[in-house]
């Protein structure tokens, strides 16, 4: 099985300032202010419990008297403090209590600080529907009083309760709200901290989705302007820095950055931050160091903090990934418990990306356990969950690289559908599965409302008599191969061994420079690719390969036609690649007209610049001189006009 590819990030949640009073004109404060602003101090400082002792001390004497903004500001610090210990029952009770007394007096920007502060309760609680109904409330409230930084803060809060659930387009939405608002307020003092805070939770968004060079990109200028940062803002950075730094492959950078965020978050006393690292550092143990051992303690422990401070979303996330430890030490039936806990309480929250996670994780023990049946069936609901997920990904922006820890899912199943013989079935998710960009275009071209995958029937209608499609899986040591004609289909299925896999990888990785005068030799590593019987019947004359993961690499023009043949495949047929048997559904037009000789007949595009119209997220690489780019294309497209030009003088 292989990971879960597993990314705890924490998007940066903010409770409203702590709103006391003033005193009025010139007169001395009242030992009653006194008294709240040494508690506010205490708990800026992080002594929340001798800030509670104080508040609990002034409230029966401000509750006796009129709704106060004094009273107000009291309710709003404890609600504060409790939801830091994990008491989010009584945070939302207190925020509610607060907002209610705002209400009262009038005041409807304190009333929309307290209404955020108990949607940040409801949050941590996974109660995202609640939540989001408090941050719409609070959002009113904010724009009636003209708080535009209260309203930034609303903003991004309310982003995250989208995220939380796998919203991600509705959640970016208000994050670019935030941005958008941030930028016309940039006289104001207040805006390059909300600028970087804006960032960041983007930029978690699009560590999400796969974007990891740009995630990075973003880090780095939010670190940058860190002293600008709480401490508990620092805290949330370097906790998905470690995560960022641990998918790019450094999972020692990884521990570094998780600790400094663990110190952070101990000192601030916030319990829910401590959680999450911990589990995190968990993840490196088990995923990255194989030390399962000491990850299940790590986990376990992770898991009685969440069950303590009521904390579900931390609690669901701990059985997941306690299950996937479990299941790498074969303890099968404990992990199915594990994977069973956490799929139900991503039911209860509904958190789509746990969802499929969990169905997942309870594949692979189906599968191992020699119940192919249950397996399939799950394997077929996590994708289902994850195709219900992208279809709400209403960006392009944000599909492009969706699909960047999910693969794993399709891979079981396709393997899974190979094995019984399954031919169409493994056509169809295999298509699924690839160059969902290009298929997306295609979509768009033909006013499709939903993507219709390519059958394997519809791809053998699209073919010519003459033609054969040879579409390509690979999934670790595993190699699939589909082919079909007009008229037939058929399948391959085999695994590569270690040293088979050394010597292609090595032969691929000194292309073309590493082939010598025995090069139809060197390449016959590559012939396994084919199967014995070669799907390739007289009258063929022309190959579309749709390759995978690293056969994308293989030049096949160079592989022998039939083994112990010196043959190759270029001399018998014409061949083309392909990202997606999908192309095969482009009408085809056929130009019969006579060219003369000096007619242009090739327009080539490379090194493409663009701009999306869904999101400012690539106007933003452009501008930043970060595109997407096809590197090394507008050289080869001057090579190619070199060598026109070279024609024309001879």
């Amino acid at each position: 099985m292989k990971a879960l590819n597993p990314m705890l990030l924490g998007l940066v949640l903010w409770t409203a300032t702590n709103w006391g009073f003033a005193a009025t004109g010139a007169s001395p404060q009242t030992d009653l202010e006194q008294q709240v602003a040494k508690a506010s101090k205490l708990f800026a400082e992080g002594h929340p419990v001798e800030a509670l002792k104080i508040y609990e001390s002034l409230l029966p004497a401000l509750q006796s008297r009129t709704p106060s903004p004094q009273l107000g500001s009291v309710l709003n610090a404890m609600s504060k403090i409790a939801a830091a210990d994990g008491k989010y029952d009584d945070a939302s009770r207190l925020a509610k209590e607060s907002a209610d007394v705002y209400r009262q007096i009038g005041d409807a920007s304190g009333e929309s600080h307290a209404l955020n502060n108990k949607a940040i309760a409801e949050l941590q609680n996974g109660a995202y529907p609640t939540a989001r109904q408090d941050l719409e409330q609070a959002l009113g409230l904010a724009r009636t009083s003209r708080d535009l930084e209260n309203e930034v803060q609303v903003l991004n809060n309310l982003g995250s309760s989208y995220y939380f659930p796998g919203s991600y387009s509705e959640a970016l939405q208000r994050y670019d709200e935030a941005m958008n608002l941030v930028n016309r307020s940039a006289q104001e003092k207040w805006s390059d901290y909300w600028r970087q805070i804006t960032n960041f939770n983007r930029a978690t968004l699009f560590q999400r989705l796969g974007r990891y060079e740009r995630t990075l990109q973003i880090y780095r200028q939010v670190e940058a302007s860190s002293k600008t940062l709480t401490a508990g803002d620092r805290a949330h950075l370097y906790a998905n820095l470690g995560t960022l730094y641990r998918r790019l492959g450094d999972p020692y950078k990884a521990l570094d950055a998780y600790r400094l965020a663990q110190q952070l978050y101990s000192e601030q006393h916030d319990a829910d931050g401590e959680i999450a690292v911990f589990k995190n550092i968990g993840i490196v143990y088990a995923l990255d160091m194989e030390d399962l051992n000491r990850a299940q303690t790590i986990f376990r422990n992770a898991l009685t903090l969440a069950q303590k401070t009521r904390n579900r979303r931390e609690e669901m996330q701990a059985h997941l990934y306690l299950g996937e430890t479990l299941f790498r030490s074969h303890s099968l039936l404990a992990a199915h418990n594990e994977f069973n806990r956490s799929r139900d309480l991503a039911n209860e929250l509904n958190t789509l990306e746990e969802q499929w996670k969990s169905l997942y994780g309870l594949g692979s023990i189906a599968d191992l356990s020699g119940d192919p049946a249950g397996a399939e069936a799950d394997y077929r609901q996590a994708i289902s969950i994850i195709e219900k997920t992208r279809s709400q990904l209403q960006l392009s922006a944000l599909r492009a690289e969706f699909f960047a820890d999910k693969r794993d899912a399709y891979d079981a199943l396709i393997g899974l559908l190979l094995r019984k013989g399954d031919v169409p079935e493994a056509f169809l998710f295999l298509e699924r599965s690839r160059a969902r960009s290009f298929q997306d275009r295609f979509q768009q071209q033909n006013r499709e409302s939903a993507p219709k995958p390519l059958t394997l029937d519809q791809a053998q209608s699209a073919l010519d008599p003459a033609t054969v499609l040879l579409e390509f899986w690979t999934a670790r040591e595993q190699i699939g191969l589909i082919w079909c004609t007009r008229q037939t289909s058929g399948m391959m299925l085999r695994r590569v061994s270690a040293p088979e896999h050394t010597s292609i990888h090595k032969l691929l990785d000194g292309l073309p420079h590493g082939l010598n005068h025995n090069w139809r030799e060197q390449m016959s590593v590559l012939d396994h690719l084919l199967p014995d019987g070669t799907p390739l019947p007289p009258g063929m004359r022309h190959l579309l390969v749709v390759p995978d993961g690293w056969i994308s690499y293989v030049p096949f023009d160079l592989l022998h036609a039939e083994r112990d043949s010196n043959s190759l495949l270029i001399e018998r047929y014409d061949i083309s690649y392909l990202p997606t048997a999908a192309f095969l559904r482009r009408p085809q037009t056929l130009d019969r007209r006579t060219q003369l000789p000096w007619t242009h007949e090739l327009v080539a595009f490379g090194d493409p610049r663009f701009k999306s119209e869904d999101s400012q997220v690539a106007e933003e690489d452009l501008e930043k001189g970060d595109p997407q780019q096809l590197r090394y294309s507008a050289d080869e497209i001057a090579g190619i006009g070199n060598r026109n030009l070279a024609l024309d003088g001879l």
